[in-house]
């Protein structure tokens, strides 16, 4: 009996403990799938930007059909094969708003892939970070809910670092904002006028995702996850269709070569990718910590925007970017103090990442943690 014990004493102390790699994944599991998804999302935006520059000149709707007509029948075939609930029109009390968040989507969808032509894509990035403002804005008029002092001064500051982002002539003279590590890849030359006009743009596709976002609070969890991408994917599908049919001077561009036919194709898968990862992710980790790993994105943007094409920005754009991203990160780790967290198994998509945790009131009434 002693033999055995010491011999199953032995065995245990011989068991060796877990590598750190491994202690650090397992606990910050849902911390890695969020910067993994951010990458996944930076690769989209420089396919995005590699497809509309140099010499290959594809419009942002040929891009967007490409993307949302790869996401349409991926997600279908995803719903059809677990049976979501109410697959594939949801309940008819949130078909409208189903439809308008998918309007507002697609329109500023748009927005943002007309900005990455003309502007690198670290600084169309860091527009996408005024979002959660904005919308905590919209909802206070047309939701009812609170708009603190905090975040309306955390949007004020931002707009003074668009500002400085756009950099116009009238304000600061002649700039020359990029520096060129290296010629990488052949880049468009972009005037200063189109630069603002590039600038305000990107304002209004905030606009536009800001009323996606609000009109996911207004659906909450009426509607799976990816009945809403759905939405969105085949309205964006058919809309961009359309407009290359339709609107004059506007054409489809064929495909040079197999590397843009792959191009296009992994636009529609990895933003699928994106959806899941940003979903496990936001599932394992609901804490402020893991919804701060959003703003990782710039890093991967900057990272591309310098190894494709050489271009770092300038003085003006890191001043302006840093001043974007310190307020509304400092508006979004703000916390709501004395009401319990909601623990809710809702799936999140790729818009309502940036909205934060959920909290839920004694009246059971869902809020955004700020």
């Amino acid at each position: 009996m002693s033999i055995q014990g010491d011999s199953a004493h032995e065995g245990q102390e011989s068991t060796p403990p877990p590598s750190l790699w491994k202690v650090a994944w397992t606990n910050n599991k849902g911390i890695f799938l969020i910067i993994l998804a951010q990458g996944v999302g930076s690769t989209m935006d420089a396919i995005v930007r590699f497809l509309q520059q140099g010499g290959h000149g594809m419009h942002p709707f040929q891009v967007i059909f490409a993307r949302m007509s790869m996401t349409f029948l991926l997600s279908t075939f995803y719903m059809w094969w677990v049976k979501v609930p109410d697959f594939p029109l949801g309940k008819p009390s949130v078909r409208g708003w189903l439809t308008l968040r998918a309007i507002c989507g697609f329109f500023g969808l748009f927005c943002l892939y007309y900005s990455v032509h003309y502007l690198p894509l670290a600084e169309a990035t860091v527009f996408r970070f005024l979002t959660p403002i904005v919308t905590a804005w919209a909802c206070s008029i047309f939701l009812g809910l609170v708009f603190t002092k905090k975040e309306l001064a955390a949007g004020l500051i931002a707009l003074v670092g668009v500002v400085f982002i756009a950099h116009p002539k009238s304000i600061f003279g002649p700039v020359e904002d990029h520096a060129h590590a290296m010629e990488a890849r052949p880049i468009d030359e972009v005037s200063s006028a189109q630069r603002v006009i590039a600038v305000a743009v990107a304002l209004v596709g905030v606009i536009g995702q800001s009323g996606a976002y609000t009109m996911i609070r207004v659906i909450g969890n009426e509607a799976h996850a990816l009945i809403s991408v759905n939405y969105f994917a085949v309205l964006a599908t058919v809309g961009s269709a359309l407009a290359l049919l339709v609107v004059p001077g506007i054409a489809f561009t064929m495909p040079h070569g197999v590397r843009e036919w792959v191009l296009l194709t992994l636009l529609g898968i990895l933003g699928f990718i994106l959806q899941f990862l940003l979903t496990a992710g936001l599932q394992m980790d609901k804490s402020s910590k893991a919804t701060s790993m959003l703003y990782t994105g710039i890093l991967f943007a900057l990272s591309f925007d310098w190894a494709i094409w050489g271009v770092l920005p300038g003085m003006w754009s890191l001043f302006g970017g840093f001043i974007i991203i310190a307020s509304t990160l400092w508006s979004a780790l703000q916390k709501s103090e004395g009401l319990p967290v909601k623990t809710s198994k809702t799936v999140a998509d790729e818009e309502r990442a940036l909205l934060g945790a959920q909290r839920e009131d004694e009246e059971g009434a869902t809020h955004t943690v700020r």
